[in-house]
């Protein structure tokens, strides 16, 4: 006799089609904002956060990890203090950092094609802000700043609707 059977759960539905875009975006933001907390550390434990939204078929909350992971990165190389440049940062740019790009990238087409009218415009102005901010940082500091500008580009593409011009860049 078993006291404690385990029942199949069934998967949640993270896209619910009575929410419109709008709503359905906010729903994951407040996923995310519930969940953060478990993946405070790095920007790749950040990342790895959005990895599992995107796993249980959460893009929207996803797209929010890999946003703070971006913006964890820009904190690191940009906003340091007493920041002299990477002999004072706690990190090394390194490929896992243009893969946390890439994921925010995939994620927000995955995003735009499952709710073409969701307001993206926040998410968009934070990541070009903080990838220009990083690349000109790093172009002063004599590191290769062509796989920011690379993926800046590609934001572009995934976004031209989205105006940027007021976003800081030197």
């Amino acid at each position: 006799m078993t006291w404690f059977r385990k029942t199949p759960r069934e998967p949640i539905n993270y896209n619910d089609p009575l929410l419109d875009d709008a709503s359905w975006l906010r729903a994951g933001e407040r996923r995310y904002e519930e969940l953060i907390r478990n993946h405070y550390g790095s920007p790749d434990t950040i990342a790895g956060g959005g990895s599992q939204r995107l796993h249980q078929g959460d893009p929207a909350a996803a797209l929010f990890f890999f946003q703070k992971a971006t913006d964890t990165m820009h904190s690191i190389y940009v906003c340091g203090l007493n920041d002299t440049g990477p002999a004072s940062w706690a990190r090394e740019p390194n490929a896992s950092d243009s893969g946390i790009v890439d994921s925010y990238l995939q994620t927000l087409g995955q995003v735009r094609g499952l709710r073409p009218a969701a307001p993206l415009k926040a998410s968009v102005v934070e990541v070009t802000h903080r990838l220009r901010a990083i690349s000109t940082k790093f172009k002063q500091c004599g590191i290769d700043p062509n796989p920011y500008l690379d993926r800046l580009n590609k934001l572009g593409q995934l976004a031209p609707d989205i105006d940027v011009s007021g976003v800081f860049w030197s």
